[in-house]
């Protein structure tokens, strides 16, 4: 048994150090109840999560998301709370026992958390609703100090309340050993006071870390590791619940078994009550087997072990004095011809069978026999960590067996930077991105190896660059540049740099050359201010590359601002010849900067488009800056000779990203009024409908025993087929850990989709297969298709 002056009060640190030093030292019985405890309350809350989810998961690099101990919900936590709270009153009895020196049988330190539990489960809620008092308590503090002081004395103020109001609350935390070691049982509360009494800055300081701080910072350490590798998700968070429990223990046990110095006087634990209770939980002493002395007697048991009778052996108890000891009997061998026995030679199946099922019996029955009996020994320790693979186990082989046939996605970094202005996914080849740095062609569908390009005209084509991709999966680009730049002779006017990439899978005799690009630089009028004109261009069949301009004229006295549309055609990016088609003039004003100061048409919402159809006929979509109008230039004919301009709705914001939805009066789409901030969106490439990419916020809170998923929302891809809502599909995407940036999809013919966004300051593309999981999403509100 340890010096009793060892414990003795000590300073804040030292208390620490012992409490780690326990951890250490019983990390075995510790191992085993945590584990014993929390494994079966972590499986309950991944099958809860699992019937829970009821296909509405889909299988992310492996793994279930969402995940299902956060689709548990409150079921869950129960279960979590429940394992938390045999595992802590374990572990105190354990911990106990090694700072005591009287060893506990992990066994029975379980049976007692379960008998305490009637008597623990108050004291617990009490000081839950103390805690939920103490956040009361704080903000009310904030408000009026906020008031009263300045802003640093008030921060310095509401902080030191927040300390010493969880000092004084963590104190109380000593009713639970209290509890469970039956010291002090008639009135917890007033000896937990009586305990903490005179150094109450000492007990609570060691309790608030050990008991709060220590399992947050578990917590966060497990939610980073959760967050660089989600498939490990499970065996972390197994791994955190055993760790939270154990430590808190020996916290616990550490302050509340702390002697006072001898020259000081105030309230102390029994010791002799807690050695007393302690002496129950050891392990049954088990006396050497020894031959019968004179005198002494043997008798036969009455019931023997089934593994003694799969052995042949009968157990005898030798009997003399006040001592017994066990003592092997030789087993009665039966000879002779028995009736109905098997002749020489010959195979007795029925006979062999029953052998068989008598040791599966024995097996098991000492199996149960040696659960029954005290946990020690090295096979304990190693069961609880093997345990501990449980939880991932069930949780992958669910997921590897997708027993629902849910959508298949997955999610890897990529290497491009910028804001994506196209996305395009060639028939038969994989998806081509191009970003304000210059265009990316995948050569796989995840997009994993990428061949990338620079292009001038998109870094430096101010105000706003524009690009397309062609079917081939061929880029071209267009860029203002002039005003700017004072190496461009342009006699004040501006200039416009035309480039086209062609896709590394390009023949041979592609010019440019497969996976390189050409550049040319030619006068252009513009008109207007710097900023306001605006470019969109598409690459037309015969090589040529086709521009469209939307053009602020100049404003007389007293009129309205107007904007002409045109078309360009360029025989190549050099633009030895070109034509100009005039489609019209609308009444708008093309500014640069919205009355709020934000700009107007950013990259992923540009406010001009163009595009080509299969008889080379040009329409151009011009959005109103302001929002809600757009004008939608079509040609009867590739020449555009007799072209017509129709104003039709559009979203209310200009930087939503918003898609051409065709028919009789055909409209801007934007996904539904509930789609959040620069969400894009794409129409399948060879199918109809709509796809949605937004995001959602309803996940589940940090728990820092086991840490389930949280961060600032999850993507969520919507396929919005033409008619009602009710038949829209969905896909749940990775969790966001910070603001969502850069995001964009593409679709290909076969229902692929591929979504790459900016999380965190990572970039990531995403794949997502298979069927999506029906569902009814506010993001498909208003879509008819």
């Amino acid at each position: 048994m340890p010096n009793p002056d060892r414990l003795a009060s000590r300073s804040l640190p030292a208390v620490l150090r012992e409490a780690l030093a326990l951890a250490v030292k019983q990390w075995r019985g510790l191992l085993v109840v945590a584990a014993a405890a929390l494994v079966p309350a972590l499986l309950a809350r991944e099958v809860i999560g699992l019937f829970a989810l009821n296909g509405s998961a889909t299988v992310v690099d492996g793994a279930f998301t969402p995940a299902p101990a956060a689709a548990a919900g409150g079921a869950g936590l129960v279960a979590l709370a429940f394992g938390w709270v045999v595992a802590l009153v374990a572990s105190i009895a354990v911990a106990s026992g090694g700072l005591r020196g009287i060893p506990v049988d992990p066994r029975a330190a379980l049976l007692l958390a379960l008998r305490r539990l009637p008597a623990l489960v108050p004291a617990l809620l009490l000081l839950a609703i103390a805690a939920v008092g103490l956040q009361i308590v704080t903000l009310l503090a904030v408000a009026f100090f906020d008031i009263a002081l300045p802003q640093d004395v008030a921060t310095a103020a509401v902080f030191g309340l927040f300390v010493l109001s969880l000092v004084v609350l963590a104190s109380r935390l000593l009713v639970v050993p209290a509890i469970v070691l039956g010291d002090g049982t008639a009135s917890w509360l007033p000896h937990a006071h009586a305990l903490a009494a005179g150094r109450l800055l000492n007990t609570g300081g060691a309790l608030a870390t050990g008991v709060v701080v220590t399992p947050a910072l578990v917590g966060m350490g497990a939610a980073a590791l959760i967050e660089a590798s989600p498939s490990l998700a499970l065996l972390v968070a197994a791994v955190a619940s055993v760790i939270v429990p154990t430590l808190q223990a020996c916290a616990l046990v550490t302050v509340y078994l702390q002697r006072r110095p001898a020259d000081s006087r105030g309230a102390e634990a029994d010791l002799d009550r807690v050695d007393l209770l302690l002496a129950t939980l050891a392990p049954v002493p088990t006396s050497p087997q020894a031959a019968p002395a004179d005198g002494e007697r043997i008798e036969t048991a009455t019931a023997a072990p089934a593994h003694a009778h799969a052995e042949g052996t009968a157990p005898a108890r030798i009997t003399g004095g006040s001592e017994t000891a066990a003592a092997p009997v030789p087993p009665v061998r039966v000879t002779g011809p028995r009736h109905g026995a098997a002749r020489p030679g010959q195979a007795d199946p029925p006979a062999r069978l029953l052998a068989a099922l008598q040791g599966v019996a024995a097996v098991v029955s000492r199996s149960f026999g040696r659960l029954a009996g005290p946990w020690t020994g090295r096979a304990a320790p190693a069961a609880a960590l093997a345990s501990l693979l449980l939880p991932a186990l069930l949780g992958l082989g669910f997921a590897a067996a997708d027993p629902w046939d849910g959508p298949q996605v997955s999610r890897h970094g990529v290497s491009w930077s910028g804001e994506v202005l196209a996305t395009a996914w060639p028939a038969g080849r994989h998806p081509v991105v191009v970003t304000d740095y210059g265009p990316h062609w995948c050569l796989d569908d995840a997009c994993r190896e990428v061949r990338s390009r620079s292009s001038e005209p998109l870094m430096l084509g101010a105000p706003m660059p524009a690009t397309a991709i062609t079917a081939d999966g061929d880029v071209v680009a267009a860029g203002i540049r002039g005003r700017e730049n004072r190496a461009v002779k342009t006699d004040g006017d501006d200039a416009v740099q035309m480039q086209r990439c062609t896709a590394p899978w390009a023949p041979a005799t592609s010019r440019p050359k497969p996976g390189t690009c050409e550049d040319g630089i030619t006068h252009w009028h513009s008109g207007g201010r710097e900023g306001q004109s605006q470019l969109a261009v598409a690459a037309g069949p015969d090589g040529s590359v086709v521009v469209a301009t939307a053009r602020p004229l100049v404003v007389k006295a007293g009129a309205r601002p107007r904007t002409q549309l045109a078309v360009t055609r360029c025989n190549t990016v050099h633009c030895n010849r070109r034509t100009l088609d005039v489609l019209g003039i609308v009444e708008v004003e093309l500014s640069g900067w919205l009355p709020d100061g934000m700009v107007a048409a950013p990259a992923y919402a540009p406010l001009l488009q163009l595009t080509l159809d299969g008889a080379d006929r040009p329409t151009v979509l011009l959005r109103d800056p302001a929002g809600r109008r757009a004008w939608l230039a079509t040609c009867p004919t590739a020449a555009c000779d007799a072209p017509r301009i129709t104003e039709i709705g559009a979203p209310e914001r200009a930087t939503d990203q918003a898609v051409l939805l065709p028919g009789d009066v055909p409209r801007l789409v934007a996904g539904g009024d509930a789609i959040t901030f620069h969400a894009p969106v794409a129409v399948a490439a060879n199918g109809p409908g709509l796809y949605v990419l937004g995001t959602e916020s309803d996940l589940a809170a940090p728990v820092p025993l086991a840490p389930a998923e949280y961060g600032s929302g999850r993507l969520v891809l919507w396929h919005c087929p033409p008619g009602s809502a009710e038949r829209a599909r969905r896909t749940a995407l990775p969790v966001l850990t910070g603001e969502l940036f850069h995001v964009a999809l593409v679709t290909s013919g076969d229902g692929r989709v591929l979504v790459t966004y900016s999380d965190s300051g990572r970039r990531y593309a995403v794949l997502v297969t298979g069927p999506a999981n029906p569902g009814k999403g506010p993001y498909c509100a208003g879509f008819g298709g």
